[in-house]
């Protein structure tokens, strides 16, 4: 079909080219000039069809495709047709004198008003045709009139879009008013209302570069009260090609922050040249672990998880993606259970880890409320064997991923990340290794999270379960949340609890909505959210400190908790009873011995009348530090 448009289009520009010169001759010489002149033209036609023929095929117009004619292409065009009237006029002036330089002109003029109009046609044709037959035109306003703007307008213009551009809004005063691509600049933000509703528009696309989440959450709540739509554009340095690929905003745009003052220098000291052990590699921190050590150049990673599924596919994964490192970095993938302590004390001694990141755990709160016998084994016996066996092998830094649920625990799972803190922090005083924690709120999409299920929900068209409408948590995205970690890491002396800075906790309800509103529809109306009431062991909001003691760090996003000593003795004797009564699966027994380890616990299952047993707390200076 291509070529018979190519032949089509060649015969059509052999006739343009013969009526302009006719034309030209007939409004520029007088009346009595033109039999003598149409006389020579009979033979000079020819020789100047063939020479702007021939620059047309070499300059390419007839390689385009038309109905994605461009402003580059009209750019081609003009070059094909100025060069053919420029080298007909040498040509044709060099043997025969005498030809008016304006016959020249005006047949440039029209070969290229012609020229351009049989190669546009077809772009504005079936814009115009597509339009009338779907009778819908989805009216879209452009947010951001700079580079970015004008690359978006000018992919929307293609033929084949589903948009029809009727303007921009931009918040520099000094472009309103203006236009790009023939469309106005409206006003800025302030002005939106009345341009949503003049215009009729029903979507916005952001075309901006830099989008600040805060700002970019507070138009999308805005454009939810109008019923306009929301979408955006990658920035510019993120495009591969000129086509630009407008995407839906995710939750993970209103909620993305870039820590400001992330010190990648001092990540480097800390893990260049470095054997790394992360524990629960393949877990959703695990793997961002991986991928984020990688950018340092370690030594070697080995990597430990008990899931043979999710260790063969991270394995695969890096084995298809890290082909160019692979030839300075080792690794080993270790299919191990951390509740085997002696196999664990071997690993540790063969591998000889630098540090160890340990985020291997049980997080989900209900299941493991469901199953409290193995979240304690797994998070707490687990965490005991692996601190031990970094102690004995005078491993120089071990770091625990903890969570804000440790913070006045009101469930197992929350307690367990407790108790392992509590651990680490006060082996660390009798240790040659650095034991530090690093205590976060949720990681926006990991497993077991409270967005994947939602954006399942909504794929079935709801409901979405909500527990309270008042619920609230803390989110980080995972990247975000493991750059810290590593920035924390690599400060610790030992003994700290790092706190991440988790911005505003956020209204769980209001994911929901914005997922929804996100996804192209009317929350409670398209699709409803139902509220189920809280599940055992939940709170209506996280913390992230106990007690107001916090101390700061260099660093604007990480602070460090109130640290907490306990009599070594004591704290072994009460876990090793902790885990004998979960061995025997005495539930009230094992709660009772999580209160003697944790006062702070707030259990639903424990009996009102039971106060807080006062652990024997020391000041640091009565603490021997025995190797330390």
């Amino acid at each position: 079909m291509f070529r018979y448009v190519k032949f089509f289009l060649f015969f059509l520009d052999w006739l343009v080219i013969y009526l302009s010169w006719l034309a030209s001759c007939h409004f520029v010489l007088a009346p009595n000039e033109m039999p003598d002149y149409f006389q020579k033209s009979l033979y000079l036609v020819p020789i100047i069809a063939v020479i702007k023929i021939s620059i047309f095929i070499k300059l390419g117009l007839y390689r385009a495709i038309l109905r994605y004619a461009s402003f580059p292409y009209a750019r081609t065009i003009f070059k094909a047709v100025t060069l053919g009237s420029l080298i007909s006029f040498l040509v044709i002036n060099y043997p025969i004198r005498g030809w008016p330089f304006g016959v020249f002109t005006m047949d440039w003029l029209i070969t290229l008003f012609l020229v351009g109009s049989l190669r546009f046609f077809p772009r504005y044709y079936l814009e115009t045709s597509r339009r009338a037959e779907t009778g819908e035109e989805k009216k879209v306003l452009i947010y951001g009139a700079g580079d970015l703007g004008n690359a978006v307008v000018r992919n929307l213009l293609h033929p084949g879009s589903e948009y029809l551009p009727i303007g921009f809004i931009d918040d520099d005063p000094r472009k309103i008013g203006k236009k790009v691509h023939n469309l106005s600049i409206f006003g800025s933000r302030t002005d939106l209302p009345k341009i949503i509703k003049r215009n009729k528009i029903k979507e916005i696309i952001i075309a901006i570069n830099t989008i600040a989440p805060d700002w970019l959450s507070g138009l999308v709540k805005e454009c939810r009260n109008y019923h306009v739509f929301c979408r955006i554009a990658p920035k510019m340095s993120d495009m591969t090609s000129q086509d630009i690929n407008i995407k839906n905003i995710d939750i993970a745009d209103l909620l993305k922050r870039n820590p400001k003052d992330l010190d990648e220098k001092q990540i480097d000291l800390f893990l260049k040249r470095k054997k790394i052990l992360i524990t629960g590699a393949a877990g959703s921190i695990g793997t961002e672990l991986v991928h984020q050590a990688l950018r340092f150049k370690p030594k070697k990673l080995i990597l430990v998880d008990y899931s043979e599924f999710s260790l063969y596919t991270l394995q695969e994964n890096l084995n298809e993606n890290i082909q160019n490192v692979k030839s300075f970095i080792k690794f080993k993938f270790i299919l191990q259970d951390l509740r085997d302590g002696q196999a664990i004390n071997q690993l540790i001694a063969t591998e000889k880890p630098d540090i160890i990141f340990h985020a291997a755990a049980y997080k989900h709160v209900p299941l493991i409320e469901s199953n409290p016998f193995s979240g304690i084994l797994n998070n707490i016996q687990s965490t005991v064997n692996i601190a031990n066996a970094a102690d004995q092998n005078n491993v120089e830094k071990f770091v625990l991923i903890s969570t804000d649920k440790a913070v006045r625990p009101t469930n197992i799972m929350g307690a367990t990340k407790r108790i392992c803190e509590l651990y680490i922090q006060n082996l660390n005083l009798r240790s040659k290794t650095e034991f530090v924690a690093v205590r976060f709120g949720n990681v926006l999409g990991s497993s077991g999270s409270v967005v994947p299920k939602f954006l399942e929900q909504i794929r079935n068209n709801g409901p979405v379960t909500v527990t309270h409408p008042e619920v609230t948590r803390y989110f980080m995205l995972v990247q975000e949340a493991v750059q810290l970690v590593m920035q924390a890491a690599s400060i610790g002396h030992g003994g700290e609890i790092f706190i991440l800075n988790m911005g505003k906790p956020v209204n769980i309800r209001e994911v929901a909505e914005d997922l929804i509103y996100l996804a192209g529809k009317e929350p409670y109306g398209d699709i409803d959210i139902q509220f189920t009431g809280l599940r055992p062991g939940e709170k209506l909001y996280e913390e992230l400190l106990i007690g107001d003691t916090e101390k700061k760090t260099q660093y604007e996003n990480i602070t460090i908790g109130k640290m907490t000593f306990i009599d070594w003795d004591t704290l072994n004797a009460n876990i090793k009873k902790l885990i004998d009564s979960t061995n025997l699966q005495d539930k009230m027994s094992v709660l009772i011995n999580v209160k003697e380890l944790v006062p702070e616990f707030n259990h639903m299952e424990l009996p009102n009348e039971m106060g807080s047993k006062n652990i024997l707390h020391l000041p640091l200076a009565v603490i021997p530090a025995a190797r330390k």
